[in-house]
This record gives C-alpha cells, sequence and structure tokens, in this order.
C-alpha cells in the first residue's frame, strides 16, 4: 500500500495572497514549457471539435499563461480566463497584452457569469485544492460546457511519492512553502470520485500521466528537462469529463 505522507487534507486560504501571486507567477514563467506544453498535447487528444471554433473556459487562470499557450495552439479560438484575484487577473492581462483572441474576467468558480453549454473546452489547472466548494465547482463547470465538450482538470494530488516531499523539506522559501501546502490542501484519487459523485458526475476518466520513450524523446528535442517533467507528472492527476 502507497505511504500518504500528508494523511489529513488542510485547505489552504481560498484566494492567495499578492507576494504568493508573484511568485507563483515567476514560477510559471520559469517552468513555461514544461507545465504549459505537455498539458495541452494531452488535453487535445480528447478535443474531436475542430479549434477554429472553439471557446475555452480557462477556471483559475491564475498569471494567464496556461490561457496564452492555449490561443498559440488554437488561434482561431476565443478563450476566456476566470480568477477570483483581481492582482491575478492583472498579471494575466499584462502577460497576454496584444492576443486579441484572450478576454480576463475577475469571478468566483462557484457562480461563473456564463450561459449554459456555452464552452466547448473548459481547462483548470492546479487550482481545483483552492476551491472552497469543489462540489460547486464542478457543477458550474459542467453546466457552462456544452454536449459533447470536456473538462480538462489537471491538480496537484496528496498521495506524491515521497522524494518529492523530501525536495521541499523543510519548507524554508516562498517557492517551498507554495508547493508543500498546495499539496497538503490537494486531493487522493478517491476523494476526487466522492466530489464527482456528489457533484451527480457518472462519466469521467481519472488518471495520472507517464512519462513514455516516446514523450522523453519529443519533449526533451524542444529543451524540457525530462527528470523534473518526470516530477510535474507523478506529482498531479488529471480528471477528464465528458458532457
Amino acid at each position: 500500500m502507497k505511504k500518504i505522507f500528508f494523511k489529513k487534507r488542510i485547505p489552504e486560504p481560498q484566494e492567495m495572497a499578492i507576494t504568493e501571486i508573484k511568485e507563483f507567477e515567476k514560477m510559471s514563467l520559469d517552468n513555461y514549457k514544461k507545465w504549459m506544453i505537455p498539458l495541452i498535447d494531452d488535453l487535445s487528444n480528447y478535443l474531436k471539435i475542430k479549434s477554429k471554433t472553439l471557446k475555452i473556459l480557462d477556471v483559475g487562470s491564475g498569471p494567464g499563461l496556461l490561457s496564452k499557450e492555449l490561443s498559440i495552439r488554437f488561434p482561431g479560438a476565443k478563450i476566456t480566463g476566470v480568477d477570483i484575484s483581481k492582482y491575478s487577473i492583472k498579471l494575466a492581462k499584462k502577460n497576454c497584452k496584444g492576443i486579441k483572441n484572450i478576454n480576463f474576467i475577475v469571478c468566483d468558480v462557484k457562480n461563473l457569469p456564463f450561459p449554459d453549454e456555452y464552452f466547448d473546452l473548459v481547462v483548470c489547472k492546479d487550482s481545483f485544492h483552492q476551491f472552497s466548494n469543489p462540489i460547486k465547482a464542478i457543477k458550474e463547470m459542467y453546466r457552462v460546457l456544452k454536449p459533447e465538450g470536456i473538462i480538462y482538470l489537471q491538480d496537484l494530488r496528496r498521495d506524491v511519492p515521497l522524494y518529492l516531499i523530501k525536495m521541499v523539506l523543510p519548507p524554508d522559501t516562498l517557492a517551498k512553502k507554495l508547493i508543500y501546502y498546495s499539496t497538503r490542501s490537494s486531493y487522493l484519487p478517491k476523494e476526487i470520485k466522492k466530489i464527482l459523485n456528489k457533484a451527480e458526475i457518472k462519466k469521467f476518466i481519472l488518471k495520472g500521466r507517464r512519462l513514455t520513450n516516446k514523450l522523453k524523446n519529443k519533449y526533451h528535442k524542444i529543451g524540457i528537462d525530462i527528470n523534473s517533467l518526470k516530477h510535474t507528472f507523478s506529482s498531479r492527476l488529471i480528471l477528464i469529463i465528458k458532457k
């Protein structure tokens, strides 16, 4: 049986402080290729809709770098990023300045200001553990999703390998603290399944990601550190919901 370092989930504050947001932006910029490109490569495998007609919602868009990469990969799409933090939206607008197919809005995931069945793709990267009401969040993301659309949710997992926990011990820098406390507040696979059951979501895929030789070769060619990418894959879960 897998040993779990964080046996009990301890939630984070709903909204990060400005100093933490700035640090997360720096981490996102430093890890842009590693964090954004493999994620969009994987979600593209589940998309059945032509990219020119896509309406995409980026939930918990943070500093806007995932939205930025989505705009590069799907240049004809209309992308909307939402975040509860006004400061995060300010950074997102700065990082995506001049990109015409992206719009950012301050709002709470529990009350998305969009009509039913509006988006083809809803993406949520590494934010789900921060939501104060995950059941309501899932229901809202599902509500705004079109038939045949997908929700692609990536988040940290609390049952990470112990060697990854040791890399942030002691949590004596802001970057280490962000990883440590975010991991501690994230969910186990069985807990996500309970949330989905309460949200009345029946059809989903919950998986990890494996770094195959094919992926190693692909990402090594574009300058992604493979050992570091292995850590990213090992510390995260992927949830795919199709409507």
